[in-house]
Formats: structure tokens, C-alpha cells, sequence
């Protein structure tokens, strides 16, 4: 005999493995170092300005594609 699923069997999985992922992510966040690292765990200092050049292919020509700075300062 097969048993069909109901909408509200559906929704309380969905519930269940939702509150799940809630707190895994809340205990990954609370055993989480508190200082803030910058990408490759490399702690920079208030202030710090790196510009750095775009990686070149073998034949010398920067890749194609846009490039966008996430971290940027407005100087004035």
C-alpha cells in the first residue's frame, strides 16, 4: 500500500528541516572567531589601501570580463 503525502506533512518537514539549518548556522556563528579577517584570514589594519594588478593569461593580456571592487572608500 503507498501512502500520499499531505500539504500539511509537507509543510512541517519544511518547517522542521528550516528551524534545523537555523541552528546549525546559529552555533557555526557563535563558534566563529570575533575579529574581522580580510579574504585568506590576513588581518588588516583600519586604514590599510591595496591596490593590487588583475592576474595576466599566459600571452600577457588580462582576462576578459568585468571586474568589481566589493571593497571600496570614497576620498574627497
Amino acid at each position: 500500500m503507498m501512502a500520499e503525502a499531505s500539504f500539511s506533512g509537507t509543510v512541517k518537514v519544511i518547517l522542521i528541516l528550516l528551524a534545523l539549518w537555523w541552528v546549525v548556522r546559529w552555533i557555526a556563528r557563535a563558534r566563529a572567531p570575533l575579529d574581522s579577517t580580510g579574504p585568506g584570514g590576513v588581518k588588516r589594519p583600519v586604514g590599510d589601501v591595496r591596490i593590487e594588478e588583475v592576474p595576466k593569461d599566459g600571452r600577457g593580456r588580462t582576462p576578459g570580463g568585468t571586474i568589481i571592487d566589493a571593497e571600496y572608500e570614497e576620498i574627497k
